[in-house]
């Protein structure tokens, strides 16, 4: 599904985490969880990750908190958005992992992969290692500390049952899902080691899953327990 009119669905209000980071639980149709994430880089720009249409007036707000430069679609099942935010802010850019260029190019242009997202010293994204550029990353360095914004590669729902519950499982805490595990992930090992190195981030404060609650206490105790259960 992709929106071709800008289309407002149930969301809670915007979040503001940090002076550079703000981030909105929406929800589809069907109750499905979804969270936007949006970084401010130090010239003002923002990094839209998985845009969400909001309100007239929220997005008033978010205007007033920097200019749209990038919209990133964090994989391709995350499309819905993208075509109605690049033609509400025309100027600013598409970007999406190597391995979702082609899928997300059928429903808006795509200027980049994730190597190529603006950054400064505050924040960076970068292409998981293991997954053969099917997903990304993006560090934010706040003043109290640093935030992983993570997409379907790490989740934080509520317990689940039904076929759901067995394709994101396990569910009822952080994880990489099975959906993830048996289908996205091509090296184990790498994607392992790329999620210690951000588990060894100086000042690691939070983590910012694609779906489900923010883990914003014991983030370095929580993905070290990830990478372990992962094996």
């Amino acid at each position: 599904m992709s929106f071709t009119e800008w289309t407002v669905l149930r969301h809670n209000p915007i979040e503001k985490i940090a002076s550079n980071l703000w981030t909105v639980e929406g929800f589809m149709p069907k109750g499905n969880q979804r969270r936007m994430t949006i970084a401010r880089l130090n010239d003002g720009r923002l990094i839209v990750h998985n845009a969400i249409a909001l309100d007239a007036n929220e997005m008033a707000e978010l205007e007033a908190f920097g200019k749209v430069a990038a919209i990133v679609v964090p994989n391709a099942f995350h499309r819905q958005d993208a075509r109605i935010w690049k033609e509400r802010y025309p100027a600013a850019k598409v970007y999406a992992p190597k391995k979702a260029l082609k899928k997300v190019a059928q429903v808006v242009a795509v200027d980049g992969d994730y190597d190529a997202i603006p950054h400064d010293d505050q924040v960076r994204a970068s292409h998981l290692d293991g997954l053969k550029g099917a997903e990304g990353v993006i560090q934010v360095r706040s003043d109290d500390g640093t935030t992983l914004v993570f997409n379907d590669a790490l989740l934080n729902m509520q317990p689940m049952s039904g076929f759901g519950g067995f394709f994101m499982a396990p569910t009822g805490r952080p994880s990489v899902p099975r959906f993830m595990r048996w289908v996205m992930i091509k090296d184990k090992n790498a994607l392992s080691s790329h999620l210690k190195q951000l588990a060894d981030l100086t000042q690691l404060k939070r983590l910012i899953p694609g779906h489900g609650a923010t883990i914003d206490k014991d983030a370095v105790v929580t993905l070290r327990s990830v990478i372990d259960e992962l094996g």
